[in-house]
């Protein structure tokens, strides 16, 4: 039996922390290049502003661009289900299939095609293929039979790469992955490279031939191509110690580098999220306070004629199911308009909170409608917030019990409702059972099942 390198079980074992961990990067860092996209197209950006939308971007291309494709390599939650695959059909079929050399270079293209396909569709014209991605499949395999009716192009294609992958490894990395695509341009300025002196070599093709992206490194005196994903394969599967790690030309030990990279990764990125997370509290109690300093205003303003108007004045709640159940909203109605829409309380998973809960409320009142569009990535999340406003509407048509919240509670008890907004004590029930949180289905990708609604819903990538 092959003996396996410790610096390839140390790769595997963080591998498999962040498929458990940080299962949704991935997801995360491509919708938000989309993001970056669109605020750039439309003159909008500012980077403080942008931050809490764009945080896995951020941390992650600089990331690439200075030491290379790591994040694939080691970090991925798809790559790593892809070397899970290739490493069990190895296991089981104990043979090995070859691309030739000629094929897997043209192959290699198909990337960058699929890359420009969705940045058409998707970034430019606005289209959703969210039902096409096999990574929302991927993230919906453990409801199967509750979401193969909504990704079922998607399931497809997942199920053609899973056939792709037990044959050819990293197949998806090699000729289908836009993300990739994007990595291995911006990795050819990377200071860290694989170093190889070929005189020493003599006919040995070793490391090419356990290479996982099919580089043909017996060709090569350093690996510039943008193909390389840092797993160090080449280095653990070298009989002669032929191959080393750099950075500026300086040899490094490979262990020792890759593990500060990753652990200098979950720090930065742990930090960010940490300040992330504050700004959006100190943002979201300011907007509360006066959202109910607001609302006792117009409360005590408001007069009780209702007559030609399709709602009536006052600040009323709702609850949708988003990803998790009893995600509450309150809805402010002035003079018959949406005036405000806040996030009450939910039990969604936080990061993917962050731009739905942003946007739904601001395109909710600039649209007067709750049929706006999803986000790429939170569409349940979502969906969850318009299907909570259409509750708290369907208050404003009837009146409700004839009251609004606003006239309804003291103004105490709304502004403690208020301070206590966002909070989730766990003994929230929604109709028909008690929440469980132990059972909760996994949220880490935030692209779910939709929730009930009626109308049909656009999806926009993010």
């Amino acid at each position: 039996m092959k003996k396996i390198s410790k610096l390839q079980v140390l790769r595997f074992v963080i591998q498999i922390g962040f498929l458990f961990f940080l299962p949704s990067l991935f997801t995360l860092t491509f919708g938000e290049l989309k993001q970056l996209y669109s605020m750039i197209a439309s003159g909008n950006f500012n980077f403080t502003a942008a931050l809490p939308q764009l945080l896995e971007a951020i941390v992650v291309i600089p990331a690439t661009i200075l030491l290379g494709r790591f994040f694939c390599g080691w970090i991925c939650a798809f790559g790593t289900f892809n070397d899970i695959i290739y490493l069990l059909s190895n296991r089981l079929f104990k043979t090995k299939f070859i691309v030739k050399e000629k094929v897997d270079s043209v192959l290699k293209y198909l990337k960058y095609v699929v890359l420009l396909f969705i940045i058409f569709l998707a970034w430019i014209k606005g289209i959703s293929l969210d039902s096409y991605s096999p990574w929302n499949a991927f993230a919906q395999s453990t409801e199967f039979t509750e979401t193969i009716f909504l990704y079922p192009v998607g399931f497809g294609i997942l199920a053609l790469i899973v056939v792709g992958t037990i044959f050819i490894e990293r197949f998806f990395c090699r000729y289908l992955c836009p993300l990739g695509a994007i990595f291995s341009i911006t990795s050819k300025l990377r200071l860290l490279r694989i170093n190889k002196n070929r005189e020493k070599c003599g006919k040995c093709r070793i490391c090419t031939n356990n290479c996982s992206m099919g580089i043909k490194l017996y060709e090569v005196d350093v690996v510039n191509s943008g193909e390389c994903i840092n797993c160090m394969k080449c280095i653990s599967s070298c009989p002669r110690s032929n191959t080393e790690l750099k950075i500026v030309g300086k040899k490094v030990n490979p262990a020792f580098v890759s593990g500060a990279i990753i652990l200098s990764f979950i720090a930065i990125y742990s930090l960010s999220t940490i300040l992330v997370a504050k700004s959006n509290v100190a943002l979201s109690t300011d907007t509360n306070l006066s959202k109910t300093e607001n609302s006792i205003s117009e409360n005590n303003n408001s007069t009780s004629s209702t007559e030609g108007k399709k709602y009536k004045d006052g600040t009323y709640e709702g609850t949708g199911r988003g990803y998790r159940p009893n995600l509450k909203v309150s809805v402010t109605i002035k003079n018959d308009k949406i005036t405000d829409v806040q996030i009450l309380s939910n039990n969604e998973t936080p990061r993917y909170t962050t731009i739905p809960f942003d946007t739904i409320p601001k395109e909710i009142i600039d649209s007067q409608s709750t049929d706006v569009d999803t986000i790429s990535g939170a569409t349940r999340t979502s969906n969850g917030i318009m299907e909570a406003v259409e509750d708290a509407l369907s208050q404003a048509k009837t009146g409700g019990s004839g009251e609004s919240s606003a006239t309804k509670e003291s103004g105490n008890q709304s502004t403690d409702e208020s301070n206590n907004s966002g909070r989730y004590d766990g003994k929230e029930i929604y109709p028909g059972e008690e929440y469980n949180k132990n059972n909760a289905p996994n949220d880490n990708f935030g692209d779910n099942l939709s929730p009930r609604f009626d109308g049909n819903r656009r999806q926009r990538h993010r």
